[in-house]
């Protein structure tokens, strides 16, 4: 019985033993799962705390660039107005009228400047199309509206007639141009009334300028046959007038050889007259030749000094001994035809020479730059010329004193005059009797 007691015993213990591990064993799976369930507690709330963080600044992020993306637009908005508005100034302000026409191609924008040209007030035309500003003779090429939009060409401008409220017409010139924003358009409206008025009368200042050159080449061709003519003259002059009078002069010097001790002296006198007359016609007829070959004798054009051209002249006339001609030490040098230049300077100091009266008296010979051409002098301190007959001695065939005073064809400063103004120059006298003489004349560099 005891064995069986301490067997018992024995079997009680073990079983407590087992239960105890059992325990153990139970209460270190709930530990573990008490700690796993409070980790899972500390990581859900972790994720939901980040959750909710996150949401926040989400919300904090929108709130932000909401608030960016309504100032933008509302900067936008405002510089939207403000283009608007510039727009509207600077088409407002154009002179020319400007519509402005929707993907519709009616007109949306009509100018101050379209108002006055045609009338209207933008509010009348607004929503039309632009044949309205057009006479009828536009809308009925096609039948359509807004034909007139399919026969103007971008950037070419297109004429036309255009159509007050009124019902008066104009002629217009109308630009187009594309707007590459909503498919609108711009069209520039221009009155051309003036512009074809001006026209008109430059066409007929053309015409008339067409009949002037085609009289001009008429005149220039009947000025050939004069010049012609009158070189058919000069050679009649030359030989078949003057061979008859050196003929008399001839015949009047073998009388008086001939006639040698026998003629009384008045005879003698008037043979010696006819001489002179014969001499001095000679003389006439060769300024006569002379005049009429300026401008048409060949000059080549060179460098001319002038200085050394004025010693040529002065050797050439030979002045009196106590004479003095004194020259400008600035005188230029020119690109220009010799001869003519040389017969203007050798007639005039010539005159001042001849015509003074004083053997020692002088002359002046002075030049002034007037930019594109030289103004030349020859000035004397003879016994001058009265203002009366200051422009008949340019005139040919004119002298102040008779010619049995003081032998003088007149034909020297007509030459002169006709020398200078063929050349392109003018000549001009300054003078009082008593007071000597200058002689200005102008000649191109």
């Amino acid at each position: 019985m005891v064995i069986l007691l301490d067997e018992g015993r024995t079997t009680v213990d073990q079983a407590r033993s087992l239960v105890d591990d059992v325990q153990k064993a139970e209460q270190g799976r709930l530990k573990q799962y008490t700690e796993t369930r409070a980790k899972l507690l500390r990581l859900t709330s972790g994720v939901i705390g980040l959750t909710a963080g996150m949401s926040l600044m989400g919300s904090v992020a929108a709130v932000y660039l909401f608030r960016q993306l309504d100032r933008e637009l509302r900067s936008r908005e405002r510089m939207l107005q403000e283009s608007k508005l510039l727009l509207q100034a600077i088409v407002g302000n154009v002179v020319d009228g400007v519509v402005t026409l929707d993907h519709r191609d009616e007109i949306e924008i009509f100018n101050a400047a379209a108002e006055t040209l045609f009338g209207y007030r933008a509010d009348e035309v607004e929503g039309k199309p632009l044949d309205v500003l057009l006479a009828p003779p536009a809308n009925d090429v096609t039948g359509s509206e807004n034909n007139a939009l399919s026969m103007i060409q971008p950037g070419q401008p297109w004429q036309a007639v255009g159509q007050r409220q009124d019902g008066s017409r104009f002629p217009v010139e109308i630009s187009l141009s594309e707007i590459q924003f909503e498919a609108r358009r711009i069209a520039i409206v221009r009155d051309i009334t003036q512009f074809l008025e001006t026209e008109a009368k430059l066409k007929a200042r053309a015409d008339e300028l067409n009949r002037l050159t085609q009289d001009l080449a008429e005149t220039n061709e009947m000025l050939e046959d004069r010049n012609r003519e009158l070189e058919q003259f000069a050679y009649v002059a030359s030989h078949d007038l003057k061979a008859p009078l050196r003929a008399i002069a001839n015949l009047s010097e073998w009388i008086e050889e001939d006639l040698s001790g026998q003629l009384p002296e008045e005879n003698q006198q008037q043979l010696h007259l006819l001489r002179g007359r014969v001499h001095r016609m000679e003389a006439l007829i060769n300024g006569l030749l002379e005049y009429s070959r300026v401008g048409r004798m060949e000059s080549p054009i060179e460098r001319v000094s002038v200085p050394i051209l004025l010693d040529e002249v002065i050797d050439s006339i030979d002045p009196p001994t106590k004479f003095k001609v004194i020259i400008d030490p600035h005188m230029p040098a020119l690109i220009t035809k010799r001869l003519p230049l040389r017969q203007v300077f050798a007639n005039l100091i010539g005159n001042a020479v001849k015509h003074h009266d004083r053997e020692d008296g002088q002359v002046r010979i002075g030049v002034t730059d007037l930019g594109d051409r030289y103004e030349f002098s020859v000035a004397d301190d003879g016994p001058g010329i009265a203002p009366e007959y200051h422009r008949k001695i340019f005139m040919i065939f004119q002298t102040l004193h008779a010619r049995d005073v003081k032998e003088n064809t007149g034909v020297g400063l007509s030459i002169v005059k006709r020398i200078v103004e063929t050349e392109g120059g003018t000549i001009r006298l300054d003078s009082q009797e008593g007071e000597g003489a200058t002689f200005y004349f102008t000649w191109q560099k």
